[in-house]
């Protein structure tokens, strides 16, 4: 599928990172295990701290030191998808030839062979669902996908045709009239109006009341899973407890993650909480925090009685969380939902003895 990438990749003698920090930094850890030969130069951007989703890049400020670069080097450009058009001129008019575009796929593809590594070296095992061989005759197994979306996010520039085991599912229903879909997180019992803190958590608690299906599924209208209706079919083949998104590896640890881009202030309470309420697995985030791979962007497939178990443990902390930190402002507001993030890391990592765990591409859409 990346014959292309991976024979500039094998050709390279060096690589110019030129990236944003996030992304740079997660490139570099998927270079240095896959291609110890390669050598690597680095243009990196800073984010924005209090906002790094929203960080505009000065391309100007560093253009000197993209000039004094050999035209023939292999360039990786690790930005996120609303720069690619704005790099790709760029790259292009200075002489770039041969140049990797980050993209979700990408990701998806340098990931797997990473993690498989990673995994591989610590004697652990790394299931990957497309690797996995049928184990038995097709069973009869439901599988709903509830997709978050509210009418306060941004628009996508085209909307892709949806799986028919996505069920749309409006969060914070509860603050609008606007009725975006036929499911909506106030109906019954319900947290919807926390959506601003909650983000979609608010959304999985509904789930957890509500949804009926074999396996039950948690995305969002920008972040889906890749190929759901081969992930339902072979679900019908496999046996297994959980599907997660390839894991995030994050450029420090995800304690460390954690506090460079959300509010260290709700930190301790929520570690504070865990202590209190899960002894365990308090002891177990001293470990799993302290490494750099998470669980990114709330996302999941579970068995139903996987997914009872998860909430019924992280919602009472989280609630507990919101007792004692309170309202935050602006991009901070969605601090639980960020815990949210961490506090399910924990628990698939804590657990993987436990559930049979596999992974499955996540895509990004712009």
């Amino acid at each position: 599928m990346f014959d292309g990438e991976e024979k500039l990749l094998e050709s390279a003698g060096e690589i110019l990172l030129y990236g944003q920090e996030d992304y740079a930094a997660r490139v570099r850890k998927y270079l240095e295990l896959l291609y110890p030969d390669i050598s690597i130069r680095e243009i990196v951007f800073a984010l924005e701290k209090d906002q790094p989703d929203g960080t505009e890049f000065d391309f100007d400020s560093r253009a000197a030191e993209l000039d004094s670069i050999d035209r023939k080097v292999t360039v990786f450009a690790a930005f996120s998808l609303k720069y690619i058009d704005t790099v790709k001129d760029m790259l292009r008019e200075k002489g770039f030839k041969d140049i990797i575009y980050y993209s979700p796929r990408i990701d998806n593809w340098l990931k797997t062979r990473y993690f498989r590594r990673y995994y591989r070296g610590k004697g652990q095992e790394f299931l990957v669902l497309s690797d996995m061989e049928d184990e038995h005759e097709a069973k009869d197994c439901s599988v709903k996908v509830y997709m978050a979306e509210g009418v306060f996010d941004k628009p996508l520039r085209e909307k892709p045709k949806l799986s028919d085991h996505i069920v749309q599912i409006q969060v914070g229903a509860a603050l609008t009239d606007k009725r975006i879909a036929d499911v909506a997180d106030d109906m019954g019992e319900n947290i919807s109006s926390k959506n601003r803190c909650y983000a979609e958590m608010t959304a999985l608690y509904w789930i957890w009341r509500h949804a009926d299906a074999d396996y039950v599924g948690l995305c969002h209208y920008r972040r889906l899973f890749e190929d759901l209706d081969g992930i339902a079919d072979k679900l019908q083949r496999v046996d297994v407890d959980a599907l997660m998104p390839l894991p995030t590896l994050s450029a420090h640890t995800v304690y460390e993650d954690y506090l460079l881009k959300h509010i260290p202030d709700a930190w301790r309470p929520l570690m504070d909480v865990v202590k209190e309420q899960s002894p365990d697995y308090y002891a177990a985030a001293e470990r799993i925090f302290h490494e750099p791979v998470f669980y990114a962007s709330n996302m999941f497939i579970l068995r139903r009685d996987v997914m009872d178990d998860l909430c019924s443990w992280m919602f009472p902390i989280l609630q507990e969380t919101e007792q004692r930190v309170g309202d935050l402002d602006g991009y901070y507001r969605r601090y639980i939902g960020f815990g949210a993030e961490r506090l399910v890391t924990l628990y698939f990592l804590y657990n993987k003895r436990d559930w049979r765990i596999a992974h499955v591409n996540k895509i990004f859409l712009g």
